[in-house]
């Protein structure tokens, strides 16, 4: 499974890739032929990786709901990472995040890869809504979030909230998918 838009390629991190990852990232970079990025994985995914590949021992249709990587379409560099924090709740709601290395930021990354996430989990019957946290002063994630349709919906401190619901009438399958 693997998703791509006009700029990126995401792909799921599965178990196997997840291992590699936190044993020995400079293997990930080798196998895909990339150059090594000393920023990426960031400690935030270390420290998620053992977590996730537990979940996935135990279910497999964790995949898809866990961390994604992105990388440039033409497969020359790592571009960060998304994902979401697990399966959908009893409410059909998941939780999105995401990290792009400091190189790439400010080229409309985020935004294209949450946009194309976000579709991808909306296929699903059981996802009804996203959402999302954001620091208060981190304004860029927050204008890649409202302008993904995301909704600010509370505020804990110094976190911001936001939310998107799935419309029924919106073509949610503008994405590309591939096996």
């Amino acid at each position: 499974m693997e998703l791509k838009t006009p700029r990126l390629h995401m792909i799921p991190i599965t178990i196997d890739l997840a291992q590699m990852l936190m044993k020995n990232s400079l293997a990930f970079y080798y196998k895909y032929q990339l150059p090594w990025n000393k920023n990426w994985p960031h400690d935030g995914l270390k420290a998620l990786l053992p977590m996730y590949v537990e979940k996935l021992e135990n279910e497999e249709s964790e995949l898809g709901f866990g961390p994604w990587v992105i990388m440039d379409k033409e497969g020359e560099h790592v571009v960060g990472d998304i994902g979401f924090k697990g399966m959908p709740d009893d409410e059909g709601t998941v939780e999105i995040g995401y990290h792009i290395v400091a190189s790439e930021r400010n080229q409309g990354y985020a935004s294209e890869a949450v946009e194309n996430l976000c579709s991808w989990a909306f296929t699903y019957p059981g996802v009804k809504g996203i959402e999302a946290q954001c620091d208060k002063a981190n304004i860029p994630s927050q204008k890649v979030l409202i302008n993904n349709g995301f909704n600010h919906t509370g505020r804990n401190r110094d976190i911001l909230m936001f939310k998107k619901e799935k419309t029924a009438n919106k073509n949610i399958n503008h994405f590309k998918e591939e096996l």
